[in-house]
């Protein structure tokens, strides 16, 4: 028996009537004292959440005054997190603060959801899990049980689908049928770097990249995202400068822009995208660098907020880094796809549009070099693997049914 998940009713003060996190913690010690078994905070965290109205920080320290106070709790074994009563956000942060600061588990608990929510509280469990060291022990089973007490579900295939006969979870299946995404690509299994370690963009160096290599930051406000990513390129840094400057031919390697059109004033362009069925503009200004390095910055200056800069770093001859620094205002219409939590946003953009819009435009100037030397059957092959890649690619960005629109 690992623990029991709250096993006293709530406690009050018999002096005022009223519930405080002290008293339960007290008298859940007495009992832990008494049988010898350990128990988790489940009830406790939400009525806490609610008496300081859903404020992390008082939660926190409530929660650490009374776990590792002057007098240490040693019999609670974990927090139970429902992110139907909590919010993701909550959820996430105090899964959090009970591994990294009070040194015990963090388990993620339906509250009877659908298979929609079910599948949520999954995707938080498995993020959760895979950013925390598991050698360190406390690493208990999510509780997702309640699918088997639904008559039916809202999510097809039902959410019962993806467990098999052990009771095991298949989260990655799961995340494709929701998304159309694996959470495997959803995530970094790299500890994410603090925002201002971000923002400076010293975190990758040519020195640094053998493979794609990603990190982001949002902002405390949670509106401003900044995104840093870097892959080899098989060809020098002049040949990938003349390619990717020639922006109308930015849509071939980035199958979630419908157009990229050069305006007649002031040298503008204009852009446009589709992900999942939401269509987003704007125009920007940009300017073609070659010092220190060969490259292009861009900043919108109308519609969608956003601004970076692409360098080409020289390794040899024949081959060069390609390095974006991003930063983006989310669009609401947008953020309200991933439910209002800037995880999913972060990982959504460094590992996978980002990841597949450099990872497209190598495989397309490969194939294009190809063609231009006369391998006609290398380059053929080269732009059917990139064919089959963008349609799935589109496949994945769209709700079922939607077709986009050819430019």
């Amino acid at each position: 028996l690992e623990f029991v998940e709250e096993p006293l009713e709530k406690q009050y003060n018999q002096q005022t009537n009223e519930w405080s996190i002290e008293r339960q913690v007290k008298e859940l010690e007495i009992w832990h004292k008494k049988t010898g078994i350990k128990y988790a905070l489940d009830e406790s965290i939400a009525d806490l959440a609610q008496l300081h109205r859903g404020h992390f920080d008082s939660i926190a320290s409530s929660l650490k005054k009374q776990l590792h106070g002057d007098e240490h709790a040693l019999g609670c074994a974990a927090f139970v997190l429902k992110p139907s009563l909590l919010g993701l956000e909550l959820s996430l942060r105090l899964a959090a603060l009970a591994r990294n600061e009070l040194g015990i588990g963090a388990v993620f608990s339906s509250s009877f959801d659908s298979g929609v929510g079910l599948a949520y509280t999954a995707f938080l469990g498995a993020l959760s899990d895979s950013a925390y060291d598991s050698t360190a022990g406390n690493l208990y089973s999510h509780g997702l049980g309640t699918f088997s007490m639904l008559e039916a579900d809202t999510l097809s295939p039902a959410f019962a689908s993806y467990v098999n006969e052990n009771g095991m979870l298949n989260v990655g299946s799961l995340s494709r049928a929701l998304y159309g995404l694996g959470l495997d690509e959803m995530r970094d299994s790299k500890p994410m770097k603090p925002a201002a370690e971000v923002d400076d963009f010293t975190l990758i160096t040519p020195e640094d990249v053998t493979e794609y290599e990603g990190v982001a930051s949002t902002s405390s406000s949670g509106k401003d995202l900044s995104v840093q990513v870097s892959l080899p390129l098989p060809f020098s840094d002049e040949i990938a400068h003349s390619r990717f400057t020639d922006l109308p031919q930015q849509p071939r390697w980035s199958p979630w822009l419908n157009s990229v059109a050069y305006l007649e004033a002031g040298g503008e362009t204009e852009w446009t995208l589709n992900i999942r069925g939401v269509r987003v503009s704007w125009r920007a200004i940009s300017k073609v660098i070659d010092k220190p390095y060969k490259g292009i910055m861009w900043e919108s200056v109308s519609g969608l907020q956003n601004s970076g800069v692409v360098d080409f770093i020289p390794l040899s001859e024949d081959s060069c880094i390609m390095k974006v620094k991003m930063s983006i205002r989310t669009p609401r219409v947008i953020a309200a796809l991933f439910r209002g939590t800037s995880i999913f946003i972060e990982d959504f953009m460094r590992n996978k549009l980002l990841k597949w819009s450099l990872e497209m435009f190598r495989d397309v100037v490969k194939a294009d070099l190809a063609l231009e030397r006369g391998d006609a059957e290398l380059g053929d092959a080269l732009f059917g693997a990139v064919e089959g890649r963008a349609n799935a690619i589109e496949a994945t960005l769209s709700y079922p049914g939607e077709r986009k629109e050819n430019s």
